[in-house]
């Protein structure tokens, strides 16, 4: 018998024990010293008997149960078994990103059997959960001086366009033509993605609040962060837009071009936007309600529709704008001060007049 480690499963220490996380099937066990050690000898399948037959009666008996173990676990796959097929397509489909990246999705996959509450059972236990621990804030303020942004009108002019038509101009632009955006607009767009709904502003009793762009549970972990640079009545540099105050929060943060560049991976055209826009989540709004790993897939989705609004809102005013996510996060953190622990890098949109 020919048998080697699995490559669906990673190892973890947690409490004096080494873990076992077979992530493509959601089981997680202890493993013993031995058996990690003898993991060791299998990174590539490794005839069980050649490789014991060095050993006395005991010794070899003993490893043999172990191994025995392991296999019956699923942490040793057998050559030309069914759960070695299985792998080999899991691999021939995800290896080339690498293990972190099927690690996060086959984690927070839902399996068959997956438990789901009802409507009902949720909502008690999440008023059970607001005896004993508060929702965090669905709005952040830094609470230092801040720039008040003048207030979406009712009907502001670029709100004619038909949405089918700003459907059908929507592109990604990778080049600005010269000039400034009026902090006006500024303001406009902000209010539009960051502020909650005029035509329902109430904030739920657990956090919840309703903006233009969807979001799980109503949570909206995205907070927004705008680099400035010649808007008039603006300083240049970054901010934090406060939704609630639909103001901007100078973060004392000025980037040069080849900063932002730097920031985006490289990208010369987010350099020369006047207008930077940072998306990054407080995974705790979503997590307070949302206790899966599942959840964390939502947050990405959160950004999509966000920005995908931004898009449209940018296309109807007459500007352009491009999304990217090839960011250099630990460059972003240091200048928005993101604990990258509980506020997460997201993404960028760069936004700026159309090229001649």
């Amino acid at each position: 018998m020919r048998v080697k480690v699995a490559e669906h499963a990673a190892l973890f220490y947690q409490g004096g024990a080494v873990v076992w996380d077979d992530y493509l099937h959601h089981r997680q066990f202890a493993i013993s010293e031995t058996a990690e050690l003898l993991c060791r000898k299998f990174t590539e399948f490794t005839d069980v008997d050649q490789l014991l037959a060095p050993l006395g009666d005991e010794d070899r008996a003993a490893l043999r149960k172990v191994l025995d173990e392991l296999v019956t676990a699923g942490v040793l796959l057998v050559e030309g078994s069914p759960q070695h097929d299985a792998e080999r397509r899991m691999l021939a489909g995800w290896g080339a990103w690498g293990a972190s990246a099927r690690h996060f999705h086959f984690a927070s996959r839902t399996l068959a059997d997956a438990p789901y509450q009802g409507p009902d059972e949720h909502d008690a236990l999440l008023d059970a959960k607001l005896t004993r621990e508060p929702p965090p804030a669905p709005f952040r303020a830094f609470g230092g001086r801040a720039v008040r942004l003048p207030a979406l009108p009712e009907h502001p002019d670029w709100a004619s366009n038909g949405l089918l038509d700003v459907l059908l101009a929507r592109r990604t632009t990778r080049e600005f033509g010269p000039g400034a955006v009026d902090v006006g607009r500024v303001g406009e767009l902000l209010a539009v993605l960051g502020g909650p709904s005029p035509v329902r502003s109430r904030i739920g009793r657990t956090g919840t609040v309703f903006k233009t762009s969807p979001s799980g549970g109503g949570r909206h972990p995205v907070e927004l962060y705008a680099h400035t640079r010649g808007v008039d009545g603006l300083a240049d540099g970054w901010h934090h837009y406060d939704g609630l105050a639909h103001a901007l929060e100078p973060l004392g943060v000025v980037w040069s071009p080849a900063e932002l560049v730097a920031a985006a991976g490289d990208q010369e055209w987010v350099g020369q936007a006047p207008l930077v826009l940072a998306y990054t989540a407080v995974l705790e709004r979503t997590r307070w309600r949302y206790d899966t790993s599942r959840a964390y897939r939502v947050v990405q989705m959160d950004v999509g529709h966000l920005s995908q609004t931004a898009y449209l809102v940018a296309t109807a005013m007459g500007f352009g704008i491009g999304f990217t996510a090839a960011l250099r996060d630990e460059l972003v953190e240091e200048a928005l001060g993101c604990d990258a622990y509980h506020e997460v890098v997201l993404g960028m949109s760069a936004v700026g007049p159309l090229p001649q």
